[in-house]
Protein backbone atom coordinates (compact mmCIF):
# COMPACT_ATOMS: atom_id res chain seq x y z
CA UNK A 1 0.00 0.00 0.00
CA UNK A 2 1.00 3.36 -1.26
CA UNK A 3 2.38 5.97 1.97
CA UNK A 4 -0.55 7.90 0.71
CA UNK A 5 -3.13 5.82 1.74
CA UNK A 6 -1.27 4.00 4.39
CA UNK A 7 -3.37 3.71 7.73
CA UNK A 8 -2.61 3.54 11.56
CA UNK A 9 -3.96 1.21 13.79
CA UNK A 10 -3.86 1.95 17.37
CA UNK A 11 -5.10 -0.62 20.41
CA UNK A 12 -4.75 -1.14 24.02
CA UNK A 13 -3.55 -4.77 25.09
CA UNK A 14 -5.46 -6.19 28.31
CA UNK A 15 -2.89 -9.26 27.64
CA UNK A 16 0.78 -9.87 26.58
CA UNK A 17 1.17 -13.23 27.23
CA UNK A 18 2.76 -14.12 23.44
CA UNK A 19 -0.62 -15.11 21.99
CA UNK A 20 -1.45 -11.80 20.08
CA UNK A 21 1.03 -10.65 19.17
CA UNK A 22 3.01 -13.95 18.44
CA UNK A 23 7.03 -12.90 17.75
CA UNK A 24 8.88 -15.51 18.88
CA UNK A 25 12.58 -15.77 18.56
CA UNK A 26 13.20 -17.24 14.82
CA UNK A 27 16.40 -19.69 14.70
CA UNK A 28 19.82 -18.65 13.82
CA UNK A 29 19.53 -17.26 9.79
CA UNK A 30 15.68 -17.10 9.65
CA UNK A 31 13.95 -13.70 9.57
CA UNK A 32 11.90 -12.57 12.89
CA UNK A 33 8.44 -12.58 12.37
CA UNK A 34 4.98 -11.16 13.96
CA UNK A 35 1.87 -12.33 13.78
CA UNK A 36 -1.79 -11.58 14.61
CA UNK A 37 -3.85 -14.30 14.45
CA UNK A 38 -6.07 -14.08 17.30
CA UNK A 39 -7.86 -11.59 18.87
CA UNK A 40 -9.21 -7.80 17.62
CA UNK A 41 -11.17 -9.18 14.64
CA UNK A 42 -12.00 -5.74 13.32
CA UNK A 43 -8.45 -5.36 12.86
CA UNK A 44 -7.80 -8.19 11.62
CA UNK A 45 -10.43 -8.27 8.83
CA UNK A 46 -9.13 -4.38 7.63
CA UNK A 47 -6.17 -4.14 7.69
CA UNK A 48 -3.88 -4.49 4.22
CA UNK A 49 0.05 -4.78 3.78
CA UNK A 50 1.67 -1.34 4.12
CA UNK A 51 -1.18 -0.30 7.12
CA UNK A 52 1.25 -0.05 10.51
CA UNK A 53 -0.65 -1.11 14.15
CA UNK A 54 0.42 0.44 17.53
CA UNK A 55 -0.26 -2.09 20.48
CA UNK A 56 -0.22 0.00 23.80
CA UNK A 57 -0.45 -0.70 27.47
CA UNK A 58 -3.83 -0.78 29.22
CA UNK A 59 -4.96 0.21 32.68
CA UNK A 60 -5.27 -3.61 33.18
CA UNK A 61 -2.42 -4.79 32.14
CA UNK A 62 -0.24 -2.10 33.96
CA UNK A 63 -2.06 -3.11 36.78
CA UNK A 64 -1.80 -7.15 36.48
CA UNK A 65 1.53 -7.04 35.09
CA UNK A 66 3.15 -4.06 36.22
CA UNK A 67 3.60 -2.19 32.71
CA UNK A 68 4.33 0.78 31.65
CA UNK A 69 0.80 3.02 31.17
CA UNK A 70 -0.13 4.10 27.96
CA UNK A 71 3.40 2.92 26.23
CA UNK A 72 4.02 1.02 23.15
CA UNK A 73 4.40 -2.77 23.57
CA UNK A 74 4.61 -2.89 19.67
CA UNK A 75 4.67 -1.31 16.40
CA UNK A 76 4.38 -3.63 13.21
CA UNK A 77 3.91 -2.73 9.41
CA UNK A 78 1.94 -4.90 7.97
CA UNK A 79 3.42 -7.37 5.30
CA UNK A 80 1.31 -9.67 4.24
CA UNK A 81 -2.87 -10.88 5.13
CA UNK A 82 -2.99 -14.54 5.00
CA UNK A 83 -6.65 -16.30 4.73
CA UNK A 84 -6.76 -18.54 8.39
CA UNK A 85 -7.35 -21.46 6.33
CA UNK A 86 -3.82 -21.35 5.10
CA UNK A 87 -2.46 -20.14 8.36
CA UNK A 88 -3.67 -22.85 10.62
CA UNK A 89 -3.82 -25.94 7.73
CA UNK A 90 -1.52 -28.73 9.40
CA UNK A 91 0.87 -28.28 6.58
CA UNK A 92 1.15 -24.87 7.35
CA UNK A 93 5.15 -23.33 8.24
CA UNK A 94 3.16 -22.04 11.30
CA UNK A 95 2.06 -24.77 13.04
CA UNK A 96 4.86 -24.44 15.75
CA UNK A 97 4.15 -20.81 16.72
CA UNK A 98 2.35 -20.41 19.98
CA UNK A 99 -0.63 -18.67 17.92
CA UNK A 100 -1.49 -21.61 15.72
CA UNK A 101 -4.25 -22.90 18.13
CA UNK A 102 -6.66 -24.14 15.64
CA UNK A 103 -6.57 -26.54 12.87
CA UNK A 104 -8.49 -26.43 10.01
CA UNK A 105 -10.49 -29.48 8.23
CA UNK A 106 -10.11 -29.71 4.42
CA UNK A 107 -12.70 -32.26 3.77
CA UNK A 108 -15.53 -30.19 5.96
CA UNK A 109 -14.35 -27.04 5.87
CA UNK A 110 -14.50 -26.77 9.47
CA UNK A 111 -11.96 -25.29 12.29
CA UNK A 112 -11.32 -26.89 15.37
CA UNK A 113 -8.92 -26.04 18.50
CA UNK A 114 -5.75 -28.21 18.05
CA UNK A 115 -5.89 -28.72 21.90
CA UNK A 116 -1.98 -28.18 22.31
CA UNK A 117 -2.42 -25.44 25.15
CA UNK A 118 -5.26 -24.14 26.80
CA UNK A 119 -5.15 -20.94 24.73
CA UNK A 120 -8.74 -19.96 23.96
CA UNK A 121 -10.00 -23.57 24.44
CA UNK A 122 -13.26 -22.38 25.35
CA UNK A 123 -15.07 -22.30 22.16
CA UNK A 124 -16.32 -18.91 22.56
CA UNK A 125 -13.03 -17.42 21.61
CA UNK A 126 -13.14 -19.25 18.39
CA UNK A 127 -16.12 -16.78 17.18
CA UNK A 128 -14.12 -13.88 17.95
CA UNK A 129 -11.44 -15.03 16.52
CA UNK A 130 -12.59 -16.59 13.16
CA UNK A 131 -15.98 -15.92 12.80
CA UNK A 132 -19.23 -17.90 12.60
CA UNK A 133 -18.72 -21.19 10.15
CA UNK A 134 -18.63 -22.01 7.19
CA UNK A 135 -17.74 -18.21 6.59
CA UNK A 136 -14.90 -17.35 9.09
CA UNK A 137 -15.06 -13.75 7.96
CA UNK A 138 -12.97 -13.15 10.58
CA UNK A 139 -10.09 -15.68 9.67
CA UNK A 140 -7.56 -13.34 8.48
CA UNK A 141 -3.92 -13.49 9.90
CA UNK A 142 -1.53 -10.45 10.05
CA UNK A 143 1.85 -11.18 9.19
CA UNK A 144 5.24 -8.49 9.58
CA UNK A 145 8.92 -8.64 9.34
CA UNK A 146 9.29 -5.22 9.82
CA UNK A 147 8.81 -4.94 13.60
CA UNK A 148 9.54 -3.65 17.51
CA UNK A 149 8.07 -5.73 20.29
CA UNK A 150 9.09 -4.69 23.64
CA UNK A 151 6.80 -6.01 26.02
CA UNK A 152 6.94 -5.22 29.28
CA UNK A 153 9.93 -2.74 28.58
CA UNK A 154 6.93 -0.75 26.65
CA UNK A 155 8.26 2.75 25.27
CA UNK A 156 6.92 5.71 26.82
CA UNK A 157 5.03 8.00 24.21
CA UNK A 158 7.32 11.46 23.84
CA UNK A 159 5.27 14.10 25.62
CA UNK A 160 5.81 16.29 22.42
CA UNK A 161 3.35 13.72 20.41
CA UNK A 162 0.29 15.32 22.51
CA UNK A 163 -2.58 13.86 20.01
CA UNK A 164 -0.73 10.21 20.21
CA UNK A 165 -0.79 10.68 23.73
CA UNK A 166 -4.47 11.80 24.39
CA UNK A 167 -5.34 8.99 22.09
CA UNK A 168 -3.43 6.47 24.34
CA UNK A 169 -4.89 8.43 27.75
CA UNK A 170 -8.67 8.32 26.02
CA UNK A 171 -8.79 5.32 24.01
CA UNK A 172 -11.15 2.18 25.11
CA UNK A 173 -11.86 -1.47 24.55
CA UNK A 174 -11.71 -0.54 20.67
CA UNK A 175 -9.42 0.86 18.00
CA UNK A 176 -8.63 4.09 16.06
CA UNK A 177 -7.66 4.28 12.48
CA UNK A 178 -5.77 7.29 11.88
CA UNK A 179 -5.35 7.68 7.81
CA UNK A 180 -2.15 9.10 6.15
CA UNK A 181 -3.32 12.71 6.05
CA UNK A 182 -4.25 12.94 10.03
CA UNK A 183 -2.30 14.78 12.01
CA UNK A 184 -2.18 11.81 14.44
CA UNK A 185 -0.44 9.57 11.68
CA UNK A 186 2.33 12.49 11.35
CA UNK A 187 3.42 12.18 14.91
CA UNK A 188 3.05 7.97 14.21
CA UNK A 189 5.60 8.79 11.67
CA UNK A 190 8.04 10.34 14.17
CA UNK A 191 7.28 7.58 16.53
CA UNK A 192 7.89 4.69 14.10
CA UNK A 193 11.42 6.69 13.49
CA UNK A 194 11.88 6.52 17.34
CA UNK A 195 11.28 3.16 17.70
CA UNK A 196 13.08 2.00 14.94
CA UNK A 197 15.97 3.09 16.59
CA UNK A 198 15.64 -0.04 19.19
CA UNK A 199 16.54 -3.35 18.88
CA UNK A 200 13.02 -5.69 19.26
CA UNK A 201 12.43 -8.41 21.71
CA UNK A 202 10.53 -11.24 21.20
CA UNK A 203 8.20 -12.48 22.92
CA UNK A 204 7.42 -15.92 25.12
CA UNK A 205 8.01 -19.09 23.06
CA UNK A 206 4.97 -20.80 24.35
CA UNK A 207 1.43 -19.53 25.92
CA UNK A 208 1.47 -21.70 29.26
CA UNK A 209 -2.67 -22.64 30.35
CA UNK A 210 -4.65 -20.23 30.13
CA UNK A 211 -3.27 -17.36 31.70
CA UNK A 212 -3.07 -15.17 28.32
CA UNK A 213 -6.87 -14.35 29.51
CA UNK A 214 -7.85 -12.10 31.95
CA UNK A 215 -11.24 -12.11 33.75
CA UNK A 216 -13.21 -9.44 33.17
CA UNK A 217 -15.19 -7.45 36.10
CA UNK A 218 -18.58 -8.62 37.07
CA UNK A 219 -19.81 -5.55 35.15
CA UNK A 220 -18.21 -6.43 32.06
CA UNK A 221 -19.34 -9.78 32.61
CA UNK A 222 -22.98 -8.62 32.56
CA UNK A 223 -22.45 -7.37 28.72
CA UNK A 224 -20.56 -10.00 27.37
CA UNK A 225 -20.82 -13.67 27.74
CA UNK A 226 -16.79 -13.96 26.71
CA UNK A 227 -14.17 -14.74 29.28
CA UNK A 228 -11.13 -13.04 26.63
CA UNK A 229 -8.92 -10.78 27.66
CA UNK A 230 -8.95 -9.53 24.16
CA UNK A 231 -10.90 -7.00 22.32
Amino acid sequence: MPPSTRRTFVYKLTSDRGGAPCAIEPPPGQPALLTLAICKPAIRRTAQPGDRILGITSRALAHSDGYPLGAIIYAAVVGERVDARDYFTPESAFTHRPDCIYEFHQQLGRASHRGLSALHQDERHELRDLGRYPMYKNGHVLLSQDFRYFGAAAIAIPSRLTLLTMTAETLGQGHRVFSSGDSESQEADALFRLLWKQPTRFTASEVAGDTYDHRPSKRANRRTKSSSGCT
